[in-house]
């Protein structure tokens, strides 16, 4: 599919295992090492009972069945969020930060790699900038704001995301969980697999996993943090409904969401973890960055389903909202979804791995 960047002004429309006697240690703003076998960290509890995981850094998300979809009847924000289904989700680990910027630059770093958006520069010249005399192009080292080392790196593509998935499987002694040349999920003997279970390495959480844990494993909940109500105080996200970096958003006086308590507007990105996290210790589910997820995307059917990752289509779908999106899209069932080699400025991503 052609090159599809979604900037500011667009990015709203349609709008482990390691080696023997190791694991894996993530620490919260970036580093990852390795540490003595044996080390084991307990994680956030989920509805009945505390995890514990070698895997710091990350929660373990017990799984279940639950109610995929709208269930507040709130109308969707972008692609359909009906039929409402029943989905089975098994155990696996979520991060509990987004990818920061420092573990970017990490990656970057090692390998060499050029993002998406670095590669592209100048392909469109209406997505330049010009600051303090300078012309440049958006990158996620040079953004049209100021970001630090611990937040969350924003300007990645789906195929950015899954690179550093690969390159994270590698460095941990895990197989690659996809083949960047076409997207497909690799199993753990190498080999073109449908089925997520059989993924070993490092990956994005499909759609399924995402709405699970952000839903503090399934729960009626609105928001990624566990509340029914967006404020500002507790999330990172266009409270003010100001529309600032997309006019064609901004709410008309008096126009929020009932769900949404007017407040403040950041207009940029905070360090991860800034706000309070969900029942499972999960931060920033809702609001700050967009996240990529491994699906495809499509319409919902009503059919019971179990572990889904859509596969096969031309585009992939994002969660969460970010900061600046109103209320609707941080809701945990509002999807959207982008075609390939697509980014924005608050297009980021968070890390998952299947509990074998």
């Amino acid at each position: 599919m052609g090159t599809q960047h979604v900037d500011r002004a667009l990015f709203h429309k349609h709008l482990p295992r390691t080696g023997a006697g190791r694991l894996l240690r993530w620490l919260g703003y970036g580093i990852v090492i390795l540490i003595p076998f044996g080390f084991a960290g307990a994680v956030g509890a989920g509805a009945d009972k505390l995890a514990t995981t070698r895997h710091e850094g990350f929660v373990v998300v017990q799984g279940g069945k639950y109610q995929m979809g709208d269930v507040w009847g709130d109308g969707p924000f972008a692609m359909n969020e009906l039929p409402v289904h029943e989905v089975r989700v098994d155990d696996f680990l979520l991060a509990k930060f987004e990818v920061t910027v420092v573990n970017f630059r990490e990656f970057v770093t090692a390998t060499g790699y050029k993002s998406v958006a670095e590669q592209d520069a100048g392909v469109h010249p209406s997505l330049a900038i010009v600051r303090s005399g300078k012309r440049y192009y958006p990158s996620w080292r040079t953004h049209f704001f100021d970001q630090q080392p611990d937040h969350p790196v924003v300007m990645v593509g789906w195929e950015d995301a899954v690179a550093y998935c690969n390159w994270l499987s590698r460095r941990n002694n895990l197989p690659a969980a996809y083949d960047e040349n076409n997207g497909q999920l690799l199993d753990a003997a190498g080999r073109p697999s449908k089925d997520i279970r059989r993924v070993a390495g490092f990956r994005l959480p499909t759609e399924a996993e995402w709405e699970f844990a952000a839903r503090n494993r399934g729960q009626r909940v609105r928001f990624g943090n566990g509340q029914d109500i967006a404020r500002a105080s507790q999330m990172n996200f266009d409270a003010a409904g100001t529309g600032s970096a997309v006019p064609s958003l901004r709410l008309p006086r008096g126009g929020a969401h009932p769900y949404n308590e007017p407040g403040a507007t950041r207009a940029m990105t905070t360090p991860v973890g800034t706000f309070p996290p969900n029942a499972l210790g999960i931060f920033d589910l809702s609001g700050n960055a967009w996240e990529w997820c491994s699906d495809t995307g499509g319409d919902y059917t009503p059919e019971r389903q179990v572990n889904p990752c859509a596969q096969g289509g031309t585009t992939h779908v994002l969660r969460g909202g970010n900061y600046d999106t109103d209320a609707k899209a941080c809701r945990v069932s509002a999807r959207i979804d982008w075609g390939s080699r697509s980014f924005c400025s608050a297009s980021g991503f968070r890390v998952a791995l299947t509990i074998q």
